[in-house]
């Protein structure tokens, strides 16, 4: 057979390949390659999955005991709840806490135009008089590439604000 495969093959569908010894360890591999990229691939595609599907769902009913703080960012931006208090939350559109204070952690990610891709930005907000039953909104905004968020009552009145974003290319 000499480096090549041989096909048996009746009319016009093979019926059968044969891979000359010296080349299935090269198919195998090949096979395994394919298997390891497929699994790579999935991780990544299953965080997406995950986090897309929280976003699908229907927004949760507010707890009357709890302040709710919801999320408005730029159409440039995705805002996401990450913590509260240091804990990682499992629906990042929203915060529901118990009154009192708080310091709640947040993801911006802005996309850049041209090549630059994105930008990954973090920071928090401290408040210390969460009332239950209150609505709370964070507003993020921008002013080229320096993003602020502040923290509204449900008046839409100004009663906080974070330190400076923390951002890096990503």
């Amino acid at each position: 057979m000499g480096g090549s495969f041989v096909v048996h093959a009746t009319g016009a569908q093979p019926s059968s390949i044969e891979i000359h010894p010296a080349l299935q360890g090269l198919f195998q591999l090949s096979k395994v390659y394919v298997m390891n990229a497929k699994s790579v691939l999935l991780v990544p595609m299953l965080g997406l999955v995950a986090v897309l599907s929280a976003c699908a769902g229907p927004m949760p009913k507010a707890d009357s005991s709890k302040a709710w703080i919801g999320l408005q960012e730029e159409p440039s931006g995705v805002l996401m709840a990450e913590d509260v208090d240091g804990k990682r939350l499992n629906d990042g559109r929203y915060f529901d806490v118990k009154p009192g204070a708080h310091k709640l952690d947040v993801d911006l990610i802005v996309e850049r135009g041209g090549d630059d891709g994105q930008m990954n930005c973090e920071t928090g907000i401290s408040f210390s008089q969460f009332k239950a039953g209150e609505r709370y909104t964070l507003v993020e905004s921008s002013l080229g590439e320096e993003y602020r968020l502040k923290l509204e009552d449900a008046h839409g009145h100004q009663i906080g604000h974070s330190k400076d974003f923390n951002c890096m290319p990503g």
